[in-house]
């Protein structure tokens, strides 16, 4: 008896030792770590996911009360999506996406007290809004002029992608289309 308990003793204790020993060289085919990972700010993951590269930033946002989910297709018709997320990384039905391929910019926001919902498309050259479209994608761009308030909603979106270019610069060290413009 004495034996078999000291052989599996042994045994686990070979076994603990063996399973703590490893090298830290990838598999076939499995990436070395990557040095921008280890570079990001606190607070911020990246995974790399279909092509495209996703940052989930909870601490650094430029919005109050939110973090950031950044999406990113680099190339030639690439974009990056901005998609507000709660404190915890659960994602909201907002988002902004800059298509440098087109020169635009789609915002997406919900008024939860309206209950309704407006896309907002804003020429990156040209600094303007140029189109607005309730939830249903009907064009209430003329509804938003005569009433004064696409004036406004100019106004916001501009600051807004202010803050995200800040924010971007400031963390990542680029602009945001140098960010999809990448390869």
């Amino acid at each position: 008896m004495k034996r078999v308990l000291t052989l599996l003793l042994v045994l686990t204790m070979v076994l603990g030792i063996l399973s703590g020993c490893t090298n830290n060289v990838p598999a076939a085919g499995d990436k070395p770590v990557d040095e921008t990972i280890a570079a990001l700010p606190e607070g911020v993951t990246m995974e790399e996911k279909d092509g495209l590269t996703v940052y989930t930033d909870l601490k650094n946002s430029p919005f109050e009360n939110s973090g950031l989910k950044i999406t990113i297709k680099k190339g030639e018709n690439g974009y990056i999506k901005f998609v507000k997320v709660d404190l915890e990384g659960r994602e909201t039905v907002d988002y902004y996406t800059f298509d440098y391929s087109k020169n635009i910019l789609e915002k997406y926001y919900y008024v939860s007290a309206m209950g309704s919902a407006y896309y907002y498309y804003y020429d990156l050259n040209k600094s303007e809004v140029y189109k607005v479209e309730d939830q249903e994608h009907k064009d209430i761009t003329q509804t938003m002029k005569d009433s004064d308030r696409l004036g406004k909603a100019q106004e916001k979106i501009a600051g807004e992608i202010a803050s995200l270019e800040d924010y971007y610069k400031k963390q990542y060290n680029m602009t945001i289309k140098e960010a999809v413009s990448q390869k």
